[in-house]
């Protein structure tokens, strides 16, 4: 009887957190990271400080359990890749929900303009980095060594930072230039800036 209940404990927390989670984001978008308060957030969704303090340790931290759930979605989008896929192919396709999912939501733009360029989620932006480089890394070393190779970790994670350096560079040219350029294409453009974007054939195959 125990197990189903604290099933369900769990789950109520995940709504409420989501839900916490969309308050904040439609606030941030509509006055800012800096000018929206807990106080804020934690009102939109009926609750109080002291209760959005049981989901979240602070409004920097509605931001990091997204980027924790991003990576790690995107560390099993590589890892569902076919193994014959060329590693920095198989890199530029595991982007592809994110890209898509950016792209189909108005807000995704100031969003991704907010994370960029506000000085207080700077800490936040550079864990953000190295933990998907860390979580790509781990999947890449799995992906190479069963191919016959084993890389050394300090070249899975210099390639996986380098196709993260890659889709922040297009994130911030999209941003920039306003969405007047798909997302996915600039992200093909930076990517293919450092390698060629080739599959098992070697044929050169960019996002649509």
């Amino acid at each position: 009887m125990d197990e189903p209940k604290l099933g369900l404990r769990e789950r109520t927390r995940n709504v409420v957190r989501a839900q916490l989670g969309e308050a904040a984001v439609k606030l941030f978008v509509e006055q800012g990271f800096e000018a929206t308060t807990v106080e804020q957030i934690a009102a939109a969704t009926g609750l109080s400080r002291r209760s959005f303090h049981r989901y979240f340790s602070s409004k920097e931290d509605v931001l990091g359990q997204w980027f924790e759930e991003t990576g790690q979605k995107i560390a099993a989008a590589l890892a569902a890749r076919p193994p014959e896929e060329h590693p920095w192919f198989a890199l530029r396709r595991a982007f592809d929900d994110l890209v898509e999912g950016l792209s189909a939501r108005p807000e995704s733009l100031v969003m991704t303009r907010m994370m960029l360029n506000t000085p207080a989620l700077h800490a936040s932006h550079l864990h953000k980095h190295a933990h998907w480089a860390a979580l790509l890394a781990d999947v890449l070393q799995h992906r190479l060594a069963e191919s016959g190779t084993r890389p050394a970790r300090v070249a899975a994670v210099s390639l996986a930072g380098a196709a993260l350096a890659g889709l922040e560079s297009a994130q911030s040219e999209w941003v920039s230039e306003g969405n007047q350029r798909p997302l996915g294409e600039l992200v093909d453009e930076a990517m293919s800036a450092v390698a060629p974007l080739t599959g098992q054939s070697g044929d050169h195959t960019p996002h649509d």
